[in-house]
């Protein structure tokens, strides 16, 4: 009959034998997973490369389709594709940048609805949530006056508020007014002119120190006539 002693050494010795199996095995398992997830992001990086080359080689094809959408208005089209683009880098590729910042400025004249009550932290999201890349463009928008507007002599001092707005931040107080016909009229975000009779073409042009942008409006100076002339307080 084996000893105590004996017994308990093949006790220990079987328990290792199971605890070294179970540890090859997970081991084994590790091992084949971590190889068949080497295998498979191989795959995904061969298959991506091969989406790319075929991009690339047929980067003029999809250039000419985004300029179609782009034509016909359908932006959130042509922007799908302009995302291919910057994914591939390729977002300079021929006249991309421009169409990209025109087809950023209009959303945000469509959401905005073109109206005074932009702002920068709106301009700022609405520029991330387009969703194009973004590039140092200064965009100006002049709140008021409104185009076509008509002011007499009496309405004198008129104000004039724009702002120049970057990704980089707010330009507003660099906005340089001219007119065609007066010339020069102020620096600021907001001014008061007095202007000379006729029709006027108001400019706005705003810096961020990079790249400028401006905006026209037109409005008309017009002496007011006698009959109104007793109604106005002198």
């Amino acid at each position: 009959m084996p000893s105590k002693k004996i017994t308990y050494s093949i006790q220990i010795v079987v328990i290792l034998a199971i605890f070294f199996f179970v540890l090859f095995n997970l081991v084994f398992k590790l091992v084949i997973d971590l190889r068949s997830e080497s295998i498979q992001k191989k795959a995904e990086q061969i298959e991506k490369e091969r989406i790319k080359s075929e991009f690339i080689a047929k980067i003029d094809d999809q250039y000419n389709r985004l300029i179609k959408l782009y034509e016909a208005n359908e932006y959130d089209k042509a922007i799908d594709i302009i995302k291919v683009f910057n994914k591939y880098k390729k977002s300079d590729y021929k006249n991309l940048p421009e169409i990209k910042k025109e087809i950023r400025l209009f959303y945000l004249k469509k959401k905005l609805e073109f109206i005074p009550k932009i702002h920068l932290n709106e301009y700022m999201k609405l520029s991330k949530d387009i969703d194009i890349e973004e590039d140092d463009s200064t965009e100006v928008f002049i709140r008021t006056p409104r185009y076509g507007q008509y002011f007499y002599t009496s309405d004198f001092p008129i104000l004039f508020e724009a702002v120049a707005l970057s990704v980089t931040g707010d330009f507003s107080d660099g906005i340089i007014w001219t007119s065609n016909i007066d010339g020069e009229l102020g620096k600021g975000k907001r001014i008061t002119v007095r202007l000379s009779i006729g029709e006027h073409q108001i400019k706005a042009i705003g810096t961020n120190g990079i790249t400028s942008g401006s905006m026209m409006t037109r409005i008309f100076i017009e002496k007011e006539p006698d009959f109104l002339k007793k109604y106005i307080k002198k």
